[in-house]
C-alpha cells in the first residue's frame, strides 16, 4: 500500500508514513501547548495509530498528568534534534502528529481551533475557522461565533 502522508524529524533520526485519512485536523491554543511548546500554539493532524508506521530512533517522551482538562499528554520528540513529533494522549487510539513534521502540510486545511480563552492576544482566526472556546471532544465544545 502507498503511503498518503510521510514524515519525520528535521535530522532525519525519526520519519513515520500514514496510510490513513487524518481523523482531525486542530489548532490548540491552550496554556499547556503554549508552554509546552514555546510557541503560541500547536497544530496538529490526527491519525489512527493502526495507520501510522515510525520508523529510526525510538521516539523519546515526557508524560505530563497535570493538564487543565486532566488527560494525560505524553509529548514526543526526537532525542537527536529535539523536534516535537507529535503528542499521544493514552485514552485515545489516534496519535497528534505535529503538523510542521509532515512533507504534505501546506495542503493540509486546519479549520478547528481550540482553547480560544487561552490564546495570545495577537493570534486571529480566519473566518471560516470553527473556534471553540475551551476543548471540543467528540462533538462537544462551546463555539464562538466571530463577526
Amino acid at each position: 500500500m502507498t503511503s498518503k502522508y510521510t514524515g519525520g524529524c528535521k535530522c532525519g533520526n525519526i520519519t513515520y508514513i500514514v496510510n490513513g485519512e487524518p481523523q482531525w485536523k486542530v489548532s490548540c491554543h491552550c496554556n499547556w501547548c503554549q508552554t509546552t511548546s514555546g510557541a503560541a500554539f500547536r497544530t496538529f493532524v490526527l491519525f489512527n495509530e493502526s495507520d501510522l508506521k515510525i520508523s529510526g530512533d525510538t521516539l523519546k517522551s515526557y508524560e505530563d498528568s497535570d493538564t487543565a482538562h486532566g488527560r494525560p499528554m505524553i509529548n514526543q520528540f526526537c532525542s537527536k534534534c529535539g523536534t516535537q513529533l507529535g503528542i499521544k494522549v493514552p485514552s485515545m487510539d489516534a496519535r497528534h502528529i505535529a503538523l510542521g513534521t509532515l512533507d504534505q502540510r501546506k495542503t493540509i486545511a486546519i479549520k478547528d481551533n481550540i482553547w480560544w480563552q487561552e490564546a495570545l492576544n495577537f493570534v486571529s482566526f480566519p473566518n471560516d475557522s470553527d473556534v471553540y472556546k475551551t476543548g471540543y471532544w467528540n462533538g462537544t465544545g462551546e463555539r464562538i461565533l466571530k463577526s
